[in-house]
């Protein structure tokens, strides 16, 4: 019989609705920017022109287009997509996964096609990627909970981003990709897990076991190696991976260690995309996102000595502008990259959900990134965008326009919406029963005058009337167990939280009147807020100093690279804060540098602090006798 290039064109666009649905599973051509006319992926017209190309293939002579390259699946479970790569992939950047919930979680890869054996030449964009996923709670695959199949293509970077449904609370889960064309060709098998659902009592979260959250931020490429993910994998073994921003850098410079970044200051959507693969390319990176969920938030830094920031947008980043690519009527010029702000921030926010296991929040709100995680009763997690969805203006470097408006009552931190979603969100964590409210944030949130000289204006220093605000819906509302985690600031701080240099309501020897604990981190790589490359005499020098000036303050430390843990059961919350012995050649040297307990219903850091001791930084207690 022969086909009327009609009737095979008619024949193609006919099975069109369900051949985008192998487009649409894959979440990263719906997000974050469906709808938008500049940035949306619209998968009906993708389809179309992979579907022209299959016409065009059925109708003219096949010699020109090597159609021995795209197998047809008519007949099978691909009938609806007659052609797809089958030249081979290569899962270059293995496998993530997060944003777990309790019954589904996002799963992630990237599918570079092969050129064929034998070519020189680059593989035919033109044809889209097929990869099949499953997901198992047995690692042998032998009990699948989901499986599927969903397409990418060059307009996404390859990248494949898909919910896996219909899982059990709270369990371990295996998941793995393949080649549609070629079962044989395999990602590696990646480890994840659901949480606990909300109503779940809180002695039965995580099957009765303390559930432990690593906490990470400021990883720069040029700066080290990234020891501490994989120091975390394979040491702390943590249930979830929390990163509070800075997960990759825009700017250039350094690569005193070899690793120079790839391109330049970043401003187009290659960029961002070029520099994103180029940071999963570190292999302990790669290991602690096959180990399990993460659950993110975006930021970037300043290179500056003492300079506490994040974005991975841009420098100094507030709704309007960075410190090198504001939005102003004179126009980008004076950016390094010709890019206006806005521009930077589109492509910068759609890489990165390109590029990482997320769930879009707000179809109808693409800055959207602020969420709650509701495990069980043992704690709600809270993910807050603390520099870009609705920021005030913030400390750009040449002016000081922030220094006169820092206590102004209207100035805002997180804008008007997220602010009073947060309080809602506090005072439902509480109300609903669960232990522990943890807040993950960007920046430093307590009071720190560092040696009288220098206010971090870019960290809640700089929106005194927010925080205070924050404080008095604790206060007022008497919502008890409340823990801020902070990055960004490249040095490890531990504080009771109080309002700030009160003396009178709260006693920083016994912490007496506290109304919460704030648990500060340090960078992964990222150079010392007290110098890069300080010795730790030094920076324990300056954390004496600190303490001692600042009042809220119980513990600082500033010489090592690396992460914390927190250990959380329903009667106790754990840090522990680990350090890397070094990062400037790929090893899983570290050691534990100190340990601080929370007591349920005590809202402050048990005493003696630390235990009294700690291998690093300085104590309160042993600099001012608390």
């Amino acid at each position: 019989m022969i086909l009327l290039p009609g009737l095979i064109l008619a024949n193609a666009l006919s099975v069109r609705a369900s051949a985008a649905h192998f487009f649409e599973r894959n979440l990263v051509y719906r997000s974050p920017f469906i709808g938008h006319t500049q940035l949306a992926h619209n998968t009906d017209e993708i389809h179309e022109r992979y579907a022209r190309g299959v016409w065009k293939r059925q109708t003219e002579s096949s010699a020109p287009f090597h159609d021995e390259h795209y197998p047809s699946f008519y007949g099978s479970d691909f009938s609806t997509s007659p052609f797809i790569w089958s030249g081979g992939v290569n899962f270059t950047n293995s496998v993530a996964s997060g944003d777990p919930f309790d019954t589904s979680i996002i799963l992630w890869t990237r599918a570079v096609p092969v050129s064929p054996a034998g070519s020189t030449s680059l593989p035919d964009q033109s044809v889209p990627v097929c990869v099949n996923f499953r997901i198992s709670t047995s690692q042998d695959f032998s009990n699948v909970a989901d499986s599927g199949a969903i397409f990418t293509s060059y307009d996404i970077d390859f990248t494949a981003k898909v919910e896996a449904t219909g899982l059990k609370p709270d369990t371990k889960y295996f998941y793995q990709f393949s080649d549609c064309a070629d079962s044989t060709i395999m990602s590696p098998v990646g480890t994840t897990r659901t949480i606990a659902s909300p109503n779940t009592p809180a002695d039965k979260v995580n099957g009765g076991k303390p559930m432990t959250l690593a906490v990470f931020s400021c990883s720069q490429f040029q700066a080290g190696f990234f020891n501490a993910y994989g120091f975390a994998a394979q040491n702390a073994k943590p249930d979830i991976f929390v990163h509070l921003g800075d997960y990759m850098y825009e700017g250039l410079g350094g690569a005193q260690i070899g690793r120079e970044v790839l391109g330049r200051e970043l401003a187009t959507i290659h960029d961002y995309r070029q520099r994103l693969n180029q940071y999963r390319s570190d292999s302990n990176l790669l290991l602690a996102h096959q180990s399990g969920p993460w659950i993110t938030v975006w930021v970037r830094i300043d290179l500056r000595p003492c300079k506490l920031n994040l974005l991975q947008v841009a420098n100094n980043g507030w709704k309007g502008g960075s410190s090198d690519s504001n939005d102003t009527a004179a126009g980008c010029s004076f950016s390094p990259s010709g890019a206006c702000f806005t521009d930077r921030k589109l492509v910068a926010v759609r890489a990165y959900h390109e590029w990482m296991p997320i769930r879009q929040v707000d179809v109808d709100d693409q800055l959207r990134i602020w969420r709650n995680f509701q495990i069980g009763k043992l704690l709600d997690l809270t993910m807050l965008d603390t520099r870009h969805y609705d920021r005030d203006i913030t400390d750009l470097g040449y002016n000081n326009v922030v220094d006169a408006q820092k206590d102004l009552d209207n100035r805002s931190l997180m804008g008007a919406v997220q602010e009073q979603w947060f309080y809602d969100t506090l005072s439902t964590s509480h109300s609903r029963g669960a232990v522990w409210r943890v807040v993950g944030q960007q920046i430093v949130f307590t009071e720190l005058d560092q040696d009288g000289t220098f206010v971090d204006l870019d960290a809640w220093d700089g929106y005194r009337s927010n925080r205070r605000r924050v404080l008095e819906h604790l206060s007022q509302d008497r919502i008890t167990n409340t823990v801020i985690l902070a990055g960004d600031s490249h040095a490890n701080w531990v504080s009771d939280l109080a309002f700030p240099n009160d003396t009178v309501n709260y006693d920083p020897a016994s912490g007496a009147g506290a109304l919460g604990v704030e648990f500060g981190g340090t960078s992964v790589t990222s150079g010392s807020a007290f110098g890069n490359g300080i010795s730790p005499t030094a920076a324990d020098a300056i954390s004496r100093r600190l303490v001692a000036a600042n009042v809220d303050l119980q513990w600082s430390e500033g010489a090592f690279r690396g992460f914390f843990t927190l250990v959380i059961d329903p009667k106790t919350l754990v840090a522990n804060y680990f350090s890397m012995n070094d990062t400037l050649s790929p090893n899983l040297n570290g050691f534990t540098s100190a340990s601080f307990i929370v007591n349920a219903g005590e809202n402050k850091l048990s005493r003696p602090v630390g235990g009294g001791s700690v291998k690093t930084g300085a104590l309160k207690s042993q600099v001012v006798g608390g």
